[in-house]
C-alpha cells in the first residue's frame, strides 16, 4: 500500500512534468512553421547553419549551439538570420545553476570586406572591466555605445558625426563588422517582424559608411 501511495504520489508531478515538455515542444514546432511561413513571404528560405556566423556568435557571446536559419535578399543585398544557444553557469559555493540562452544573429552583406569594428551598448560593469574603449567627439554617444576596434583612425572615419547621430537615435542596435557582412543580434529566436525592422537599421548603417571608407579599408571578397 506504501508503495501504491508514493507511485500516486510521485506520479502526477511527473505526469505534469512530461505534459509541460509535450505542450511546450508543441509550441515550438508551431511558432518554427508559423515563421517559416512567414519568411518565405519575403524570399527567405531555410538554409544549413552558417559555420563562419556560428563563429561570429560565438564571439560575441560564446561558444554554443547553431539553430535554424534562413538566408535571402533584403533591398538588394544578401541576408541570414540565425538562432543560437549558449549555456552558462553560476554558482554561490553550494549550488551550481545552469542556464539556456536562445540568440539570434542577423547579417546584411556589404559591398566590401572591412576590418573588425564593434559597437555595443556601454555600461558601468563594461566601463569597469571592458577595458580600453575609443573616445569620439561625442559626448552622448561615448556615454551611450562602447567602441571596440585595432585602428581609431578607420573607427574615427566610420563613426563620422552624421552616423553617431544616427546611432544616437537607434541605441538598441548593437553591431559589428565581420569580414564582408554588417552583423547585429538580439536576445530570443529571431522573428520576421524584429529582423525585417533590424534589417532596415542595418541597410541604413550600411547606407552611412562614407565611399572612401570603403575604398580605402575594403577588400573584394570572391
Amino acid at each position: 500500500m506504501s508503495v501504491l501511495l508514493m507511485l500516486a504520489f510521485f506520479g502526477v508531478p511527473f505526469a505534469a512534468i512530461i505534459g509541460l515538455v509535450l505542450w511546450a515542444a508543441g509550441r515550438r514546432r508551431d511558432f518554427l512553421r508559423a515563421r517559416a511561413h512567414a519568411a518565405a513571404q519575403y524570399g527567405w528560405f531555410q538554409v544549413p547553419p552558417s559555420p563562419w556566423l556560428s563563429e561570429v556568435a560565438g564571439r560575441v557571446y560564446q561558444r554554443g549551439r547553431p539553430g535554424e536559419m534562413v538566408a535571402g535578399d533584403f533591398r538588394g543585398r544578401g541576408m541570414c538570420a540565425l538562432d543560437y544557444t549558449y549555456t552558462t553557469t553560476s554558482s554561490n559555493g553550494e549550488t551550481t545553476t545552469t542556464t539556456t540562452h536562445q540568440v539570434h544573429l542577423v547579417a546584411l552583406n556589404l559591398p566590401v570586406a572591412l576590418p573588425p569594428l564593434t559597437l555595443t551598448k556601454d555600461s558601468g560593469f563594461k566601463r569597469m572591466f571592458g577595458g580600453r574603449d575609443l573616445e569620439l567627439e561625442s559626448k552622448a554617444f561615448n556615454d551611450t555605445f562602447r567602441i571596440s576596434c585595432a585602428d581609431d583612425r578607420y573607427a574615427h572615419a566610420v563613426l563620422h558625426p552624421r552616423m553617431m547621430e544616427w546611432m544616437l537615435y537607434n541605441p538598441g542596435l548593437e553591431w559589428q563588422f565581420a569580414g564582408n557582412a554588417l552583423v547585429s543580434w538580439g536576445t530570443g529566436s529571431w522573428t520576421v517582424p524584429d529582423t525585417l525592422a533590424r534589417l532596415e537599421a542595418m541597410n541604413r548603417l550600411i547606407d552611412l559608411i562614407p565611399p572612401f571608407v570603403l575604398r580605402d579599408y575594403g577588400r573584394m571578397v570572391s
